[in-house]
């Protein structure tokens, strides 16, 4: 689990650096020199290109974490490579033919209340192609154990050029459409970025021989593929399909509302991500080993270690969500989302201390479930997002949002208690709840300050300090008193 702790903390150090940019770029750039609805249309941009990506590289990203332990020997990789390009190409072009076929029907539905997305439906496949594949090279990253530079490529580095594209629009050195495509730009060099680490890694040596891979193999490599795209594509509708139904649904100046609510409650689930990107190989190598007691503990430690950092941040976004969106430009426009930022960040909450639970299910022979459950949640998210937007606006989309990450995981905690016979709760779950509550009546009933800016300050401090100091003095986590006690030591 060390090698988990190490990159995990590093991606998230990146994460959060990249929060930092993130959030003078989508709090303070955006809303201060673009208009809601311009603001609205560079997020529906992104996520359509974001929910389509699963069904345009059709579980490749997957099949590269799932088969790797069984091809890193170096003479089956590079064959392994090989097909896993070529598959990825295979893929896009079907997925283009596709998508182009269905243009009008995809314009029809933004036409009504959000025309201007019609444009650049191009624009959006593009951003298809490039995400896909960037996927892919990620997960090659993955599987050979390094998260730490696509962390820092996506979560920091595109943020930064993000940052110096808004510069050159309020400085009107370019206009709205220049804008977009140097975003786009950004996605792009990122990819080549990380391409050109791969190659100097030794890890793209594509190169064919078929008595490495048998014909046999391909076809269960491309049936595993083909199972799990469902997955991966369910749970991008899962996390994306809400903002496109608002835009479609209310406008891009509601979307504009709605997407900057949902990134400030995204701050919850931030260190998962680099949890669950360095957990998968490990699970798929412990299943590989036939070691599933390496498979529990790393379910464990993944969602009590989640749950300790995830209730910090919703605590801290609670006590001071007043003063955080009085300091975003036309605040009276953007605290209309307040309301979804406590709801989203509810179920992203309960998403991480549920810790692991999907990647285990994938990486094992039950993967096909975790497909039957994700498409039966997408099918849940749309069909609740479609009956309360209408009636509840973007309360109605958070609370849509909530309910399908609540229902997924008690799903998977289920499958895996009742199949695999582990579950990642202890009374070290009940103690973390029971400090969160405190903590959270503390700095609910602090006394507020004048300033925006300081009570935030003030506020998170006090919070911080006392959670921390209960959650080491108690031993809540073995993990974090280990790594503190090391840190302490060094500074000794």
């Amino acid at each position: 689990m060390g090698i988990v702790i190490r990159q995990s903390a590093w991606a998230t150090f990146f994460t959060y650096l990249g929060v930092a940019v993130g959030y003078v770029n989508i709090l303070i750039l955006f809303p201060k020199y673009m208009s809601p609805e311009e603001v609205g249309l560079t997020r529906v941009i992104q996520d359509a290109a974001m929910l389509m990506v699963p069904l345009a590289q059709l579980g490749v990203a997957q099949l590269t974490l799932k088969f790797y332990p069984e091809f890193k020997s170096k003479e089956k990789f590079s064959s392994f490579i090989t097909i896993i390009l070529g598959l990825t190409v295979v893929a896009l072009v079907i997925f283009s033919i596709i998508y182009l076929l269905l243009n009008s029907e995809i314009s029809s539905f933004f036409s009504a209340q959000s025309p201007a997305v019609i444009n650049y439906l191009g624009t959006i496949l593009y951003l298809v192609w490039i995400l896909s594949i960037h996927q892919v090279m990620v997960s090659l990253s993955q599987s050979t154990l390094n998260i730490v530079l696509p962390n820092f490529l996506k979560e920091v580095w595109l943020r930064v050029l993000t940052f110096i594209a808004l510069l050159l629009f309020a400085g009107q050195v370019i206009n709205f459409n220049q804008f977009i495509y140097l975003l786009i730009g950004a996605y792009s060099f990122n990819l080549i970025l990380l391409t050109i680490y791969l190659i100097r890694k030794d890890v793209l040596r594509p190169s064919i021989n078929p008595r490495n891979i048998p014909v046999p193999v391909v076809r269960t490599m491309i049936k595993y593929a083909l199972i799990t795209f469902l997955g991966a594509s369910g749970i991008l509708i899962i996390g994306k399909v809400d903002s496109l139904m608002v835009t479609g649904m209310l406008g891009l100046e509601e979307n504009a509302i709605y997407t900057t609510a949902f990134y400030i409650a995204v701050l919850i689930e931030l260190p998962k991500r680099a949890v669950a990107q360095i957990s998968m190989p490990l699970i798929s190598r412990s299943f590989e080993a036939g070691k599933p007691e390496e498979v529990e503990a790393i379910y464990k430690k993944s969602a009590l270690n989640n749950l300790v950092i995830g209730l910090l941040i919703f605590i801290g976004l609670w006590v001071n969500l007043d003063s955080l969106y009085s300091l975003i430009p036309k605040s009276e426009v953007y605290a209309l989302g307040s309301m979804v930022v406590l709801i989203v960040g509810f179920g992203k909450l309960i998403d991480m201390a549920a810790g692991v639970n999907g990647e285990i299910i994938v990486m094992s022979k039950y993967y096909k479930v975790n497909v039957l459950l994700i498409v039966l949640l997408a099918i849940i998210t749309i069909v609740a997002n479609y009956l309360l937007i209408p009636i509840y606006g973007l309360s109605g989309a958070a609370v849509g949002s909530a309910l399908a990450l609540i229902i997924f995981n008690t799903s998977k905690f289920l499958f895996l208690w009742i199949k695999m016979k582990i579950q990642p709760f202890s009374w070290s779950t009940v103690l973390t709840l029971v400090i969160g509550i405190i903590i959270l009546m503390i700095g609910m009933y602090l006394p507020k300050l004048q300033s925006s800016l300081l009570d935030i300050i003030y506020r998170s401090t006090i919070v911080t300090l006392v959670y921390s100091s209960l959650i080491y003095l108690l031993k809540v986590s073995p993990e974090i008193n280990t790594e503190v006690n090391r840190f302490i030591g060094r500074r000794n």
